[in-house]
């Protein structure tokens, strides 16, 4: 967590005190030399408005000095003939350090609440206390009649202020900031210092942290996707198709695979790192005031929300991050389609030993008479969701296989006919991609019959366009290295299957590691069915399995394998390997895996 820090003497900030006492002096000037009637009894100016925001800027000391130097100075610069008045030159002190004490000690959190405060006080004190009693002193007359105008003077100064500090341009100027500022590492390194693992499944944090937003996400409208697989390609080939109709449309996946920003995107484009670090120091100081602190993932979901809300998102294809029930993207009240794009095992300690369990959790995605589509081939899953979605009267949709026709499907890319569109293009690869086609097709037939407008012109191209990293992604011009996420038994059937449609009987070479809590035997023997060599590796991961146990199950199965204790050197020893004798790599892993892959590739490039 950031610690609130000490102001920096710096060029800009000298340059702008001297100007505050400047400006000060300068209407102190002004006001002796043409208000001065009755003695001075009757002057009352705006001389302490560049007081206060010197205190409100860099703190009760600068705030004091301004105070003291500009009614020190504007006495002499006036040639006034009365001598100065101590009291008041202690009252015009006192309006700066008050002001300054209020904003760094009292109200730290800035904004209207703080310039207010600190006006308000300083005033009180300096010109309602102090002042009267100086002038008292100096004249023998109570002035008590001062203080209904100097309420005014006050009120118009803080009322100034606060709409010069909300201008951006004034606000930069003076380096005023009203929100906690974070770069960019300050802002990655806030979100995953956040743990979960101890906390409490629920939707209570997520619940309060976007009611103290305001609650973002009731001003949104969602397609909400769970799953256990297919579910970012999904997000993708459906965003690409709605984005095509010319919505404005925001997508909310998980994991990251490149870069965090891609967990949010509008359009396509992901959040930029200026807009994700101003929604995160805005989102901050709520989470961290919390008793029960949001975690990661919830604090993720939160900023998600605000960044959709900001943009004006017609739509968010909105995916869960683990199960659906208590997961934090569950918090919506409604959404106009749930999607479930298959049941399998995975997670099995957080959703459940059996299918019926899991498919339990993915239904609690399922909202009074929404429409649910279900996408997935478990029969027993089946009708857990198809009981969830009765009970609350959403009408429930089966994906059409029997109208699918695949035309032809390469490394270039997949043509097939679906109902009554013929050569629908996809450019994503794997077998599995044209089934997750075919649930876009009857998600879009489910929107269009519930007044969303898609034209099969947008149809085509945005399935065309549609791009989601390392699924069966080529990730070498030369078609050497095929990259893919498949990391739970289903993932890795998918992958395999993938590798037979497009390589024939062509055996690979795979490099892979795997966690220590999969069913990594079955995994190992999936793989072995089109591998020649297998490459293994530790993933970075305290849960990882060892490159060297994992590598002696291959063998058992016959497969040559070797342990290796980087991505680095495997990927180097397959590289190598495979150009020798004209092989093909698939690597096969986490997404998490894929940013690692890439960069070895490319180190192996500059070698």
């Amino acid at each position: 967590m950031q610690k609130n820090k000490k102001s920096k003497i710096t060029a800009k900030s000298i340059t702008i005190t001297a100007l505050m006492i400047a400006i000060s002096v300068a209407i102190g000037i002004v006001c002796k030399t043409t208000l001065n009637f009755g003695g001075g009894l009757f002057r009352i100016t705006f001389e302490n408005l560049p007081i206060i925001l010197s205190g409100i800027l860099y703190g009760p000391i600068v705030g004091g000095v301004v105070g003291l130097s500009s009614d020190i100075l504007s006495y002499l610069l006036s040639g006034q003939a009365y001598p100065l008045n101590i009291l008041v030159t202690v009252g015009a002190t006192a309006i700066g350090v008050i002001s300054g004490v209020v904003s760094r000690y009292i109200v730290k959190k800035k904004g209207n609440f703080q310039i207010i405060l600190s006006g308000a006080l300083a005033h009180l004190v300096g010109s309602m206390i102090i002042k009267p009693i100086g002038l008292y002193q100096f004249y023998g007359i109570l002035t008590l009649w001062r203080i209904p105008l100097y309420l005014v003077i006050a009120s118009l100064e803080i009322a100034l202020l606060c709409i010069l500090l909300k201008r951006k341009s004034f606000a930069n100027v003076v380096g005023y900031k009203d929100k906690e500022q974070l770069n960019y590492k300050e802002t990655i390194d806030y979100i995953h210092s956040v743990s979960w693992t101890f906390c409490k499944p629920g939707l209570e944090r997520i619940e309060e942290l976007c009611k103290k937003l305001d609650n973002p996400q009731s001003e949104l409208r969602f397609i909400h996707v769970a799953g256990t697989n297919g579910k970012g390609s999904f997000c993708s080939m459906l965003s690409s198709v709605l984005i095509a109709q010319g919505y404005t449309v925001g997508t909310f996946t998980s994991p990251y695979v490149k870069v965090f920003n891609e967990r949010m995107c509008v359009n396509g484009e992901m959040i930029s790192d200026e807009e994700l670090s101003e929604l995160t120091a805005e989102i901050k100081p709520i989470a961290d005031s919390m008793e029960d602190k949001p975690t990661e993932f919830e604090l993720i979901t939160a900023i998600g929300f605000q960044y959709f809300k900001r943009k004006k998102c017609d739509y968010v294809v909105l995916e869960c991050g683990l199960g659906g029930r208590l997961d934090s993207t569950n918090i919506i009240e409604s959404s106009i389609l749930s999607v479930i794009t298959g049941i399998a095992f995975d997670h099995t300690s957080i959703l459940g030993n059996t299918i019926k369990e899991i498919a339990m959790e993915k239904a609690g995605i399922i909202k009074e008479g929404i429409p649910v589509l279900w996408c997935g081939d478990s029969v027993e899953a089946r009708e857990v969701i198809f009981a969830e979605a009765e009970r609350k009267n959403a009408p429930f949709y089966d994906v059409a296989r029997e109208y699918l026709t695949v035309k032809k499907q390469t490394l270039e890319g997949t043509i097939f006919d679906y109902d009554d569109l013929n050569d629908i293009k996809i450019s994503l690869l794997g077998t599995y991609q044209i089934e997750n086609a075919t649930n876009v097709l009857n998600a879009i037939n489910i929107l269009k019959s519930n007044g969303v407008e898609i034209s099969n012109e947008a149809i085509y191209q945005g399935l065309a366009k549609a791009k989601w990293h390392a699924r069966f992604e080529v990730i070498l011009d030369t078609h050497m290295v095929i990259f893919d996420g498949g990391h739970n038994p289903q993932g890795v059937v998918s992958a395999v299957n993938s590798v037979k449609q497009y390589l024939g009987e062509e055996r690979v070479y795979t490099v892979t590691g795997v966690m220590a809590d999969k069913d990594y035997s079955f995994i190992a023997s999936e793989i072995a069915k089109v591998s020649e060599r297998v490459f293994c590796l530790t993933p970075d991961n305290s849960r990882a399995l060892d490159s060297e146990e994992y590598a002696a199950v291959y063998r058992s199965l016959g497969v040559e394998a070797e342990g290796f204790k980087s991505i680095d050197n495997a990927i180097f020893n397959a590289v190598e390997m495979a150009r020798k004798n004209d092989k093909k790599i698939l690597c096969l892993g986490s997404l998490y895996m894929y940013a690692d892959v890439i960069r070895a590739i490319e180190n192996l490039q500059e070698r």
